[in-house]
């Protein structure tokens, strides 16, 4: 994967008055191999005749979290609450560490490959995975108020050569909302996905 691409807003202005997350969990969900297993058709790109880039986004970031042994999140049956951040740096390891929030207990697990996030998987290097404090919980819920993560648009208009995606992802009951930046410099995006890595002592 030598070329970065230029990535455009997709999703629809952000409504107060209710969060973003489009409705998730289909009666079918489509195959593991699928596209789609990970990631809905139509939010990652533009879809254009010569090119088409939301399959391309979604065929990337699916084969990393394939080689990772992870659950889908779009797919997922609608009870909990789920969130993933995944890190793909052009020629660092890929990274994902996700926390699950079922019956009042939180477990977080983190993966990383051997591999190259703009490049081939690899194999899995290291797991993690451990139940958090409440104390942790409720860092985490502050920093997806401080994001307000559901309201996020999907993507904004930004490309480069060599640095990384930072993807989160969410699923709350039914619904399912996915944030995808370029080499966030500041901000709370930022702090927030670099507070994930630090739950698992990666940051």
């Amino acid at each position: 994967m030598t070329r970065w691409l230029t990535l455009f807003l997709f999703l629809a202005p952000a409504c107060a008055s209710r969060p973003e997350g489009i409705p998730a969990g289909r009666r079918e969900c489509a195959g593991t191999s699928s596209d789609e297993f990970f990631f809905p058709e139509g939010l990652m790109g533009v879809r254009r005749a010569d090119f088409d880039e939301d399959q391309f986004v979604r065929r990337w970031y699916s084969k990393h979290l394939r080689a990772m042994s992870e659950p889908s999140l779009w797919c997922k049956a609608p009870e909990g609450e789920t969130y993933r951040f995944l890190w793909l740096p052009t020629w660092g390891h890929p990274i994902a560490v996700r926390v699950d929030y079922l019956a009042g207990n939180g477990v977080v697990f983190a993966v990383e490959l051997d591999g190259a996030g703009g490049y081939e998987s690899g194999r899995v290097l290291r797991r993690v995975q451990r139940k958090f404090t409440r104390a942790e919980s409720g860092r985490v819920s502050e920093g997806l108020g401080a994001i307000d993560f559901w309201n996020m648009p999907t993507r904004i208009p930004e490309s480069g050569k060599d640095g990384a995606r930072w993807i989160m992802e969410g699923r709350k009951g039914a619904l399912y909302h996915v944030v995808d930046r370029w080499s966030p410099e500041s901000g709370s995006y930022l702090d927030f996905c670099l507070s994930l890595l630090n739950l698992v002592g990666w940051g």
